[in-house]
C-alpha cells in the first residue's frame, strides 16, 4: 500500500528500504496495468458485441464512453508506475497526487498565517562585544550556520549566534566580522528585502 502513496506521505512510516519500495511499486503497478487493461478490453468487447466487425475507430469511440474513463486512467496509472520502477523510482498513484498537492497548499497557507506577513529585515549595529550586526527577520534563514559567510555592504561576516525573539521578526542572527585567515566555505550576498524573493511561505 505504501507504494501507492505520494512521497510526502511515505516519510511518516520511516520506510528506509527504498529497494523494497521500488519492487512493491513494480509489482503493484504491473498488476494494476494488467487488471485494468483486462477490464478495459472486456468492457470494450461487450460494448461492441452487436457489430459484426469491430474496426479501429471503435477503440477511439469507446474512449468517449464514461464507464471507460476510470479503466483507462488506472491502466495508464499502472503503466506509468511500472515503467518508472524500472528506472529505480517508486511513483505513487496519480489519483492521489491532487490530494497531496492540496494538502501541501493548505499547510503552506496555515504556515503563512502562523508566521504572519512578510516584512523587511531590520539590521542593528552592535559595539562588537557580542555582535557587529544583528539581523531580525520574519522568516528563518535555513542556510545560515557556522559555515556560512554573509556579505553585506561589501564586508564579510560570520554567524556568531542565532536566537529567537518576538514577532513580527522572531528570528535573530548575530554577526561578527569574519577574520581574513578563515576559509570561506559558503557565501551569501545578503539583502534585507530578500525575504520577499524566497519561496518560503
Amino acid at each position: 500500500m505504501l507504494s501507492f502513496l505520494p512521497p510526502r506521505y511515505r516519510s511518516a512510516w520511516r520506510h528506509s528500504a527504498s529497494g523494497s519500495l521500488v519492487r512493491a511499486a513494480a509489482v503493484s503497478g504491473f498488476l494494476e496495468m494488467v487488471a485494468f487493461g483486462t477490464l478495459y478490453i472486456v468492457g470494450f468487447v461487450s460494448a461492441f458485441t452487436h457489430l459484426a466487425v469491430i474496426g479501429p475507430l471503435a477503440f477511439v469511440e469507446y474512449l468517449f464512453y464514461p464507464k471507460s474513463w476510470p479503466l483507462a486512467f488506472f491502466f495508464f496509472d499502472g503503466t506509468i508506475r511500472w515503467l518508472t520502477s524500472l528506472s529505480g523510482q517508486a511513483v505513487g498513484s496519480l489519483a492521489l497526487y491532487p490530494a497531496a498537492w492540496i494538502h501541501g497548499w493548505l499547510e503552506r497557507r496555515a504556515e503563512r498565517r502562523r508566521r504572519g506577513p512578510k516584512v523587511p529585515d531590520i539590521i542593528e549595529r552592535g559595539d562588537g562585544t557580542r555582535y557587529e550586526l544583528r539581523i531580525s527577520s520574519c522568516r528563518p534563514k535555513g542556510n545560515w550556520d557556522k559555515w556560512m559567510t554573509v556579505m553585506y555592504e561589501e564586508r564579510l561576516y560570520e554567524i556568531a549566534a542565532a536566537e529567537l525573539g518576538q514577532p513580527p521578526r522572531p528570528y535573530l542572527y548575530l554577526l561578527r566580522t569574519k577574520p581574513e585567515s578563515k576559509v570561506i566555505r559558503g557565501l551569501h550576498r545578503y539583502d534585507p528585502n530578500e525575504v520577499f524573493q524566497e519561496e518560503w511561505p
